[in-house]
Order: C-alpha cells, then sequence, then structure tokens
C-alpha cells in the first residue's frame, strides 16, 4: 500500500499565476504546482493529496473573503483522505493581510494551534501515530505597484520572522519544519506568489525533506 501525504496550503499550493489580475485569475498547470513536482520526484509509492485553497488563513475568519479558515477544513479533510502517513500544514502569508492586525507571532501562533489538532486526531494517520510537517511561507514582496500592495501592507518585515517563530512552534510540538523562504522567494510581479522555477524548486527540496521523513 502506498504512503498518502496530505497538503494542506493556500494559492502557493493552489497555484495562482502570479501575473494574474484580480479580475483573470489564472491557475498554474498541474505538473509545474510543486505538489505535483513532488509527487513526480516522490514516486508512485506516494499519494501526494493536494489541498489548496485561495486565501486560506491558519485561523482566522476572513469577514471579506469568506470560508477561508483553515481551522474550520483541517478535520474534515484529515478525516476524508485518511488514512494518512504525513500531513503538510503550509499556511500563514493570508494571515498577514492588512485587515487582521496580526503580528508576526500571531500568525505562527495559529500555525500551531493548526499543528496540534492534527496530532490530536490520531484516527486520521496510519497505526494512530500523527506525523505533520510544517512549513513556514516565504517572505512576502517586493509589493510595490503589486495588485497586493494594499491587502498585504506592512507583511514584508513580518514575514522575515515566519522562519523563527514558525520552527519554535514546530519544536514546541517535537514536528518537522522545514522553512521554504530559504528555498524560494516570492514573484517580483505581485510579491505574495511562486513563480514556476520556484514551484519546482520548492517541491525538489519538500519530496527530499518528506524522504527523510518517511
Amino acid at each position: 500500500m502506498g504512503m498518502n501525504i496530505l497538503v494542506f496550503g493556500d494559492s502557493n499550493t493552489w497555484g495562482w499565476d502570479p501575473g494574474n489580475t484580480l479580475d483573470n485569475i489564472r491557475r498554474l498547470p498541474d505538473n509545474v504546482r510543486w505538489p505535483s513536482v513532488m509527487q513526480t520526484e516522490l514516486g508512485p509509492e506516494h499519494r501526494v493529496i493536494d489541498e489548496g485553497l485561495n486565501g486560506r488563513t491558519t485561523v482566522w475568519d476572513d469577514p471579506i473573503e469568506e470560508y477561508r479558515c483553515g481551522k474550520e477544513h483541517l478535520i474534515p479533510l484529515l478525516d476524508s483522505h485518511a488514512p494518512l502517513d504525513l500531513a503538510i500544514i503550509f499556511l500563514g502569508t493570508n494571515d498577514l493581510k492588512y485587515r487582521f492586525g496580526l503580528t508576526a507571532e500571531d500568525v505562527s501562533f495559529g500555525a500551531g494551534l493548526l499543528v496540534q489538532k492534527t496530532l490530536q486526531r490520531p484516527g486520521a494517520f496510519v497505526d494512530m501515530e500523527p506525523i505533520v510537517l510544517l512549513v513556514a511561507p516565504p517572505l512576502t514582496g517586493p509589493l510595490e505597484g503589486s495588485i497586493f500592495e494594499e491587502m498585504f501592507r506592512g507583511s514584508v518585515e513580518k514575514s522575515q520572522e515566519f522562519g523563527r517563530l514558525f520552527k519554535a512552534q514546530a519544536d514546541a510540538y517535537g514536528i518537522e519544519f522545514f522553512d521554504a523562504g530559504q528555498i524560494v522567494n516570492s514573484s517580483p510581479k505581485d510579491g505574495i506568489h511562486l513563480e514556476p522555477e520556484s514551484h519546482k524548486a520548492l517541491g525538489m527540496a519538500l519530496a527530499e525533506k518528506v524522504r527523510s521523513i518517511l
């Protein structure tokens, strides 16, 4: 039986094209997106389950973009895709939207709560043993002239703290950690999303990380 890996993410998992406008939203081809790159690298003995959603937050209800709270989605997805060998949590960028007014530490706490809820769901995992990988998102920016400039105002400085703060959460819960910001940068087109070459680099790096875990 193959190993099942759930990827729980946002638009950088869904495959938002950095060249998008808010009126013309395109998705990068399936074989370009990092979960598919990881799938190819891992081979058919693994099954990568891609659960990316544009605008998904960690634990916050968005009054503008509704139905985007990761805390509400997590348990149903863990259960529906069970039994899992690994859950990858790759969220936090949308928590930096100016409307939320959060600190980088707040965002890391939100990610930590998702980790906690995952660990408290042993029935969704093979042998009742949850294995979780927390991924810190890459830095945002540059945002000058981006369609997201106002939406993510003040996010660049906060995102610089993600690596340190997300690792602290992973260490506190005794789980695996990966800092995407050490591998890829956000596109200069919009300052938020990943270019195809970054999807490839991230997918290959995460495949190596997954091999070391499983």
